[in-house]
């Protein structure tokens, strides 16, 4: 189903954010380049279940894009990426600023209620716009601690100070949110970004989100 999207969606030249292993299929005479916040090698230690890492075009911060000037690109592709960033909104915009206006934002990200993040709370509109307000720090222990509890499984106190600690010391990027496609629907509409919803489709496991940059007013 993803790829179906892509291909009805996808057109000129993009970039994909965060591909690792599994790039996103595209049709014929779309382009990407592919951006992560590290090169292939530094990436393919963190998981030897996966030694081959598709080749990184751009070493770049997915909530900055600063090689990326404004409005140059016909899509982004961000597969389960936006759930890993401390400042969705400021993501968010960030895709937004670089796509030209028309540009088609390809988004999927993990659906909880059939993944390992099922027992965590879900992520409020609230709580991303308290954190881009103050600053992502306000919640990372939080994140961290939840990450330890619910995945990790720990339940001892000492244990559970150690996790956070190894996290933190380490820029762990686990998922700091957790969004089923009605919260997720929630925050798009109140952002009130520049964009109109084309698409949003539920597979098992996971959602795919399609947004369409809207034109430049005259």
């Amino acid at each position: 189903v993803r790829d179906d999207l892509a291909f009805r969606y996808l057109r000129g030249e993009g970039i994909e954010i965060g591909a690792f292993h599994m790039p996103q299929r595209l049709p014929p005479g779309a382009r990407a380049r592919y951006v992560d916040y590290a090169t292939e090698d530094v990436l393919r230690t963190l998981d030897p279940m996966h030694p081959w890492v598709h080749p990184v075009d751009v070493v770049d911060e997915a909530e900055r894009l600063a090689k990326f000037d404004d409005a140059t690109l016909d899509f982004l592709i961000a597969n389960h990426v936006l759930e890993h960033t401390e400042d969705p909104v400021t993501a968010l915009h960030t895709f937004l600023r670089v796509l030209r206006p028309g540009g088609i934002l390809f988004l999927t990200l993990p659906d909880p209620r059939g993944t390992f993040d099922q027992e965590r709370e879900r992520t409020t509109v609230e709580h991303v716009m308290r954190d881009h307000r103050e600053g992502p720090g306000t919640s990372r222990r939080a994140h961290y601690e939840e990450w330890a509890i619910h995945i990790e499984g720990a339940n001892d106190e000492r244990v559970i100070a150690e996790l956070v600690e190894r996290y933190a010391a380490e820029g762990t990027r686990n998922h700091f949110h957790v969004w089923e496609p009605r919260t997720f629907l929630e925050l798009l509409l109140a952002l009130e970004l520049p964009f109109d919803i084309e698409a949003m489709q539920v597979t098992h496991p996971e959602f795919s989100v399609i947004l369409r940059k809207s034109p430049t007013p005259d």
